[in-house]
């Protein structure tokens, strides 16, 4: 699918892209859905290992469709600001594809039950490992194996506002 970008220019570095992945905190999970319609799903998501994990509840559409095809998209919005006055805005974002599958290893699926934790409510561990305990039974673990990101940038300084007036 290895598609080149339009602009160039806008196209983040990968290490750029690892950051991003770290600040943002929700995407959209775009999957194959019934009848040949795709069915996108905003999500929380981590980024561990070099993988994009959600989780989720062991059950529903969502679970149905990733069974039947998993491959899938990520989407990430970072940052966006409109700038009414200039018709643009400042961005970052990602668009990811990959394989999804479900984690059965139960230290693995622990592992990144704490990371959520962690990274969503920091200072309630303790809390949260209770929670955790409580309802990793119920709950599927999805792993997206990144086979292709890309990261798009434009900040939109004072020069270019300048050179389009």
């Amino acid at each position: 699918m290895n598609r080149e970008m339009r602009k160039k220019e806008r196209q983040a570095s990968q290490q750029a892209v690892k950051e991003m992945l770290l600040r943002g905190t929700e995407g959209t999970l775009s999957m194959h859905g019934d009848d040949g319609y795709p069915y996108g799903l905003p999500v929380n998501y981590i980024y561990f290992h070099d993988a994009i994990y959600i989780h989720t509840l062991n059950q529903g559409y969502k679970i149905d469709a990733l069974k039947a095809n998993p491959k899938v998209c990520f989407s990430i919005i970072v940052r966006s600001e409109i700038i009414p006055r200039l018709y643009t805005a400042r961005y970052e974002s990602i668009v990811a594809t990959g394989d999804a599958e479900f984690v059965e290893n139960e230290s693995e699926r622990k592992q990144v039950m704490e990371a959520f934790v962690s990274r969503f409510s920091p200072g309630l561990e303790e809390g949260g490992a209770k929670f955790i305990k409580a309802s990793l039974g119920r709950t599927a673990i999805v792993k997206i194996r990144i086979r292709e990101i890309k990261g798009r940038t434009f900040r939109y300084d004072a020069a270019v506002e300048k050179a389009r007036s």
